[in-house]
């Protein structure tokens, strides 16, 4: 019985020595590994005859149960530049384990990563020391030069998060490889710090090791070794090189030559007619008709005139107003326009809108500046009066159908390129910012098209506008380009760039006006060169009207359209002096100095109260060798990084 007492103490003291001995170990651990880290970290890389490599990391890491805490996570770069272009890296992921067990993983990709978790997301790690192990192979990984072929190789990559206490590489070429030259680099992406030792194991196999990285710091390796011992790929066939860039040359030049073929049948402008000096308004048209006919688009100076038209036919009186400012202090003059009669058949139909619109339910408007919606309805029912009864006439001979023909073929053509080469590049991803930089060309032309229309710009400044815009493009493009790092997806994108400009272009000169348009825009022009003519200028016309207060207030409005109130003011100003005689207005009550200046007043004043009154208020606010000695971190193929999930 004391026998077998003695044996359950001895046993029971053998048992809290080992309870106590694996607490020490443990406080030891935590004591000596104050974060979490890669304790070591191997890859074994096997090159095979046909410049394909397979490559087994051995990842040691220290878990403290925070950034490590369902296991790690190991990112690759997908594209590198090789062998004179860029090569679509294909990982084929063999094996994962941790601690030698197989280990379940899953993987995302995106633009230009490709990332695999290790570990199970519904499991937590305790705190300790994990093995893991990471089998995968890669093809094409040779460099060929002249003298020597090379493995150049990222071991672990610029991204890792953790610290690396001691890292280490084996290269194992194939069978009757003879190393010629070796390097190795440690340190940030570019760093050619070399914190590194190599060491020949045999003909044909080399190991680098090196300590102590820091978190995003790499080690490089690279090998050069005797050539012939792997089958370089043969190189690529003119068309399989060049193919995209040249159906884009070819497709560019068709273009080009459709649109020279279209231009010379349907764009060549007729002989514009001789301006002669015109006494009468032509074709008896309304001042919104005429400047709307003249300069081809919309201006709130048209609806002035058309309110000065009316006041000077008996329809409105103008009355100018001041309005009180803060403690009586500057006073602001305004515009009163009071109807007198409605309208009849004898105004032109933009004008018996004006009446309608403005003075419904009203025979007094204020024009203050302040935003009146009848006012903002009576801009935009003038606009569409206008347009209906003339841009039929206007728009002849614009040949815009024509148009759709090259977009057409331009669309089809970048689109069909743009997927071969990404199919080629196999990266269909490229798609995206193909996609993007299309769009945003597409609505930076619309852009355009619709300030074309409004300035009416032409010759070199229709060009410089193409430029200018350009401007806001190229920026556009060039960060598709950095996403797309194929050439021939460059090639897309520069392609439709000159189509884009080649549209624009193309648009501005297959218009051919009319005879009918170019003759009516000379009688104005003729009339414009009467009303605009200087004094000593008048003298050479024949036959032209005296001035009269008639005259001068017939055709007020029409020099307000065709910008010569002033000249024509001045012109009054001198006829009444020669008659010694002065002016009264019926239709006008406030006061003017001096009849110069009268008409161009009312245009400015009236114009500008206008567009504040028609616009509502916001109500926002505002590739290389490396073995040679001339590499670098992350110079060459694998790397990415990792990290803990």
């Amino acid at each position: 019985m004391k026998r077998l007492l003695l044996i359950f103490c001895i046993f029971c003291s053998v048992f809290n020595f080992g309870q106590n001995s694996d607490r020490l170990n443990v406080s030891e651990v935590a004591s000596t590994y104050q974060s979490e880290r890669i304790l070591n970290y191997h890859a074994d890389i096997l090159v095979n005859e046909k410049g394909g490599i397979e490559v087994t990391e051995h990842i040691k890491v220290y878990s403290l149960g925070k950034d490590i805490n369902h296991g790690i996570f190991r990112t690759f770069l997908t594209t590198r530049e090789f062998n004179g272009k860029n090569q679509k890296l294909k990982y084929n992921i063999l094996s994962v384990t941790r601690d030698g067990k197989k280990e379940e993983y899953h993987s995302e990709s995106s633009s230009g990563y490709y990332k695999i978790y290790i570990g199970n997301k519904d499991i937590d790690l305790p705190a300790g020391e994990y093995s893991y192990a990471i089998k995968y192979t890669l093809d094409n990984q040779i460099g060929f030069f002249q003298n020597y072929d090379e493995l150049y190789w990222n071991v672990n990559g610029t991204d890792w998060a953790f610290p690396i206490d001691s890292i280490s590489a084996k290269v194992v070429l194939p069978f009757g490889a003879k190393i010629l030259q070796n390097a190795c680099y440690t340190g940030e992406a570019r760093s050619t710090a070399t914190n590194c030792s190599s060491e020949i194991l045999d003909n044909h196999t080399i190991g680098w090791k090196a300590s102590h990285l820091g978190s995003g710091e790499n080690l490089t390796i690279a090998v050069g070794f005797n050539k012939a011992l792997i089958q370089a790929p043969p190189p690529p066939t003119f068309f399989e090189e060049n193919g995209i860039l040249l159906l884009l040359i070819l497709s560019m030049l068709g273009l080009m030559a459709f649109c020279y073929q279209k231009w010379r049948t349907y764009g060549v402008d007729p002989p514009k007619p001789t301006i002669y000096p015109q006494f009468n308004v032509p074709d008896n048209l309304s001042p919104a008709s005429l400047g709307y006919i003249k300069f081809e688009n919309y201006k709130n100076e048209y609806l002035t005139a058309s309110i000065v038209n009316l006041a000077i036919k008996g329809f409105l009186k103008i009355l100018e107003q001041e309005s009180e400012g803060f403690l009586g202090l500057r006073k602001r003059k305004y515009y009163r326009v009071e109807k007198l009669k409605n309208a009849d058949n004898s105004l032109a139909k933009e004008e018996i809108g004006v009446l309608d619109n403005l003075f419904k339910n009203r025979d007094v408007v204020d024009f203050k500046g302040s935003y009146d919606p009848k006012i903002e309805s009576t801009v935009e029912s003038f606009k569409a009066s206008l347009s209906y009864q003339h841009d039929k006439f206007l728009q002849e001979g614009n040949n815009r159908n024509i148009l759709w023909i090259p977009a057409l073929l331009i669309t089809c053509i970048y689109f069909v390129a743009l997927l071969i080469s990404s199919y080629k590049a196999d990266e269909m991803s490229f798609m995206i910012p193909g996609v993007f930089v299309y769009v945003a060309l597409l609505i930076i032309y619309f852009v355009v098209t619709s300030f074309y229309k409004k300035i009416k710009i032409k010759g070199c400044a229709a060009i410089f506008l193409i430029f200018w815009a350009l401007g806001f493009t190229i920026p556009i493009v060039l960060a598709g380009v950095a996403i797309g790092v194929d050439k021939n997806i460059k090639y897309c994108f520069q392609f439709i760039i000159l189509s884009f400009i080649l549209i624009l272009a193309f648009q501005y000169y297959i218009k051919r006006p009319s005879e009918a348009k170019l003759k009516q825009q000379s009688l104005i022009d003729g009339f414009k060169m009467y009303m605009g003519a200087a004094e000593n200028e008048q003298l050479k016309f024949h036959n032209s009207p005296k001035m009269t207060p008639e005259i001068f207030e017939k055709y007020l409005p029409y020099a307000m359209v065709l910008g010569v109130d002033k000249i024509w003011g001045e012109k009054f100003e001198i006829a009444l002096l020669a008659m010694a005689s002065g002016y009264t207005s019926s239709w006008y009550v406030g006061h003017f100095s001096g009849m110069g200046n009268f008409g161009s007043s009312i245009n400015s004043s009236l114009t500008k109260s206008i567009s504040s009154s028609s616009t509502a208020p916001s109500n926002s606010s505002s590739g290389g060798s490396g073995s040679g000695g001339g590499g670098f971190s992350g110079g060459g193929g694998g790397g990415g990084g990792g990290g803990g999930w």
